[in-house]
Parts: C-alpha cells; sequence; structure tokens
C-alpha cells in the first residue's frame, strides 16, 4: 500500500490517533447513509430492536470469556459449551494502516506459542487459531459469513500476523442459531443449533482485504473532510 498523510476518520483515540472498527467498516458499506448520520451527524442508533439483538450476542460472548453460563438455562449452558472456545477472549487488536489503525477484538483465539527447532531455540511464535462468534437465523445468516465480502477473520488474521510475523493457521465463524424477531416484539432464544463457517486464511486473501479496507476508510475520509468544510470545523 502506497503512503498517504494521515486520514480523518470520525473516532479517535486519546492521543489523536484516528481508527476505525470493522462494524464501522460492514455500516458504511451497506448504506453511506445511515453511517453518516450516526458517525458524522451524532444520530443514536436508538432502535430497541437492534439493541435487543446486539444485547443477545454480548450475553452469548460474555458467557464465554467470563466462563460463566449461569445466565442461560441448563440446557441452553451445556450446549454453548460444546461450541469452540480456545485459550484467550476478546484480545485487543490494533492493525496499523495508512493513516490510521483498525480497532477491534477477537472473540477468542488460541494461546500463543512457540515453535522450536531441535536445539530448544525457538524458531516462532504465533497465535495458531481464532474464532469470530455470530448469533442469527443460520440458513439465512450463513451466505454473510461465507462470502468473501466477509472481512472480519482476515482482519484480526492480519492483525496477528503484524504482531508475530506468521499468519494464523486456522480462523472460523461460529454461527449460533437464534430464533424470534424483536422487530416483531418476539423473545429472542437460542435454537440450540450452530453452523461452525472455515474461514481460510492466506497472505494473499489478508492483503486483498486490508486493500479493499483502505479504500473504503479513505472513502469515509474524504467523506468527512466534506463534512467537517461545511459545518466550519476546518
Amino acid at each position: 500500500m502506497s503512503k498517504i498523510k494521515q486520514l480523518v476518520l470520525p473516532r479517535k483515540d486519546e492521543d489523536g490517533n484516528y481508527y476505525i472498527s470493522y462494524s464501522q467498516l460492514s455500516k458504511w458499506k451497506r448504506s453511506k447513509r445511515n453511517y453518516m448520520r450516526h458517525y458524522f451527524f451524532g444520530e443514536p442508533d436508538d432502535n430497541a430492536a437492534l439493541q435487543e439483538y446486539g444485547d443477545f450476542g454480548h450475553k452469548v460472548g460474555e458467557a464465554y470469556e467470563n466462563n460463566d453460563f449461569s445466565a442461560w438455562e441448563d440446557d441452553e449452558a451445556e450446549f454453548l459449551q460444546t461450541l469452540p472456545h480456545l485459550d484467550e477472549f476478546e484480545r485487543e487488536i490494533k492493525l496499523r494502516m495508512d493513516g490510521f489503525y483498525i480497532l477491534g477484538f477477537i472473540d477468542t483465539n488460541s494461546k500463543a506459542e512457540d515453535v522450536k527447532l531441535l536445539d530448544g531455540s525457538t524458531l516462532y511464535t504465533y497465535v495458531k487459531e481464532l474464532v469470530d462468534y455470530k448469533t442469527g437465523d443460520i440458513e439465512k445468516r450463513s451466505p454473510e459469513y461465507q462470502s468473501e465480502d466477509y472481512w472480519q477473520v482476515d482482519i484480526y488474521a492480519a492483525a496477528l500476523h503484524q504482531e508475530y510475523g506468521k499468519y494464523p493457521e486456522k480462523g472460523s465463524v461460529v454461527l449460533i442459531g437464534r430464533s424470534g424477531n424483536a422487530f416483531a416484539g418476539e423473545d429472542l432464544n437460542l435454537t440450540m443449533q450452530a453452523a461452525i463457517i472455515d474461514k481460510p486464511i492466506s497472505e494473499e486473501r489478508c492483503k486483498s482485504v486490508l486493500k479493499q479496507v483502505q479504500e473504503v476508510a479513505e472513502e469515509i475520509s474524504e467523506y468527512y473532510q466534506a463534512y467537517l468544510k461545511l459545518k466550519g470545523d476546518e
């Protein structure tokens, strides 16, 4: 990727460094208008149904992170514990890009391990596997996570490569079945089914994804700077 000046994005950390998340990237790709309403104009995502879906996903993630499934019924807790969960949870990543960084949290990953030579010296250290949890209708949502347009696992793999100099060997999405329609006022429940979607990791794929991420971030920055000029903030 060619070097560019620092981007100007809607979010920056306490040190003044601009960053973006995968959810922001996805929101921009789905609807520039909705992205600008939320991140430029500051309009909240106040839809109660959307909040309920988000809370359900957080409830799943917190059970794994804290190894505490007491918020679920016994059969639900037993089911969740049968699904892949690795050594670490909610590992923060900050993937350096041109003019910004990507902030994210890996749902679960294996502990970094040393690969040693016969003489006992360390050849390299790396994280072997990572998993991203999702909840939703398995039949409807599986194509989304199987798609080439789903970048989250690749971004996390690239971040681990940036840290260790080696890509993970395995990445996957665990799509946990969820029933109910919050928009219709229905309760959300586990279906007691799940799909494990393999997401092969390769240097070629990760570099391609990061190129596309860079392009999206630059586009957001162009729109945002134009917005700031209209507001008189620049």
